[in-house]
């Protein structure tokens, strides 16, 4: 109804500010109050359907244009000659105006405190979803770890007993719990990220030793693939004020992905001072030499459960959480992440930061 009143009523605001003050007389005025008074008749139709269903809101915009119509009509009937002016016309008119003014006015603080009462509903329900949604991930997150550790502890155990048909079950059954182990991590995580108690804690980082320290924790992954990882500072001792365990995380996850679809080559991981936000801030990238992403791909890259499909895997890896968990926790960092990729040629993802948070 809004909408339509704004649409309807934008061409008369367009005759006011394009005609000069001084050509607007009656006559001119008058197919304006014309179309003014069908779109009245047309807001007065549909605020009344909408009282009709129980809207409190439209019942007051229905009062008040139902008193527009009328001191419209009385108006318009003088100005045609159809009714003689009264000494009283003028004094019918100024109540119907005040009248008119005081239900509209009730309308939008009616129209304020419902949508005030919606926002608040919908941050309960999706509090309450969010809180459903990690209390359940909880429940399933404890049998399907115990499934996972003793189906691993009983293939190490008794590899050489199983026959073939067995040991390939019991590898499956490993892998599918594994995957659905980090499924629910990754729902617990974007459910903490999306939860109003998540506070990133902020503390200096520098950010060379910084970069070193996750390299070292991921480089005995990247050697098993026969991967080299190379570092590339542009400065030593910059000091950045981050949550270290959550950018810390984010990285682990983009490195692991650079390594798993890396077949050969090289990850180089690094930083540069850039200005963001029109201040000063940094930029870390890592960049691979792996199999790229297609550009239709590249398109729901940060999507729930979006995954590329390829041809050479008839289930594709990953649960589809993992960077968009990232983008989410960078933002909460006040930062944000994008990328540059080919198909067979490589990505580079980099994440900027602020130096210093908002706070400070």
């Amino acid at each position: 109804m809004l909408k339509f009143l704004t649409y309807a009523m934008a061409p008369a605001a367009l005759y006011f500010l394009i005609i000069p003050f001084q050509q607007i007389t009656a006559d001119t005025v008058m197919p304006l109050m014309i179309l003014s008074l069908l779109i009245t008749i047309t807001v007065l139709t549909m605020a009344g359907v909408a009282a009709l269903q129980g809207s409190r809101t439209a019942t007051y915009l229905f009062s008040s244009w139902l008193l527009i119509i009328l001191a419209y009509g009385s108006f318009f009937a003088y100005k045609i000659n159809l009714i003689e002016r009264a000494e009283t016309s003028s004094t019918t008119g100024e109540p119907l105006a005040i009248g008119a003014a005081l239900l509209l006015l009730m309308s939008i603080a009616e129209f304020i405190r419902t949508k005030s009462e919606e926002f608040v509903e919908a941050r309960l329900e999706t509090k309450a979803k969010g809180d459903f949604l990690r209390n359940v991930s909880r429940e399933f997150l404890t049998p399907v770890h115990l499934i996972l550790a003793n189906s691993k502890r009983l293939l190490a155990a008794q590899s050489n007993k199983l026959d073939e048909a067995t040991r390939a079950h019991m590898t499956t059954v490993i892998k599918q719990s594994d995957h659905l182990h980090n499924l629910i991590n990754g729902l617990l995580e974007m459910a903490e990220l999306e939860s109003d108690s998540f506070e990133p804690e902020f503390e200096l980082v520098e950010i060379s030793h910084f970069l070193n320290e996750v390299r070292d924790m991921i480089l005995p992954s990247a050697l098993e693939k026969g991967l080299e990882i190379t570092t590339q500072f542009a400065s030593s001792n910059l000091l950045v004020q981050t949550d270290k365990s959550r950018l810390q995380h984010a990285l682990l996850n983009l490195l692991t992905n650079a390594i798993k679809y890396t077949a050969k080559g090289s990850i180089r991981v690094g930083y540069k001072a850039v200005y963001f936000r029109r201040h000063l801030g940094i930029e870390i990238f890592i960049q691979d030499t792996g199999r790229g992403m297609s550009a239709s791909f590249q398109q729901r890259l940060f999507q729930e459960f979006s995954r590329e499909d390829d041809d050479a895997e008839k289930t594709p890896e990953g649960t589809g959480l993992g960077l968009v968990i990232v983008k989410r926790m960078i933002e909460k960092l006040g930062g944000e992440i994008g990328f540059l990729s080919a198909k067979d040629e490589g990505s580079t993802f980099f994440i900027r930061l602020p130096l210093r948070t908002g706070n400070n």
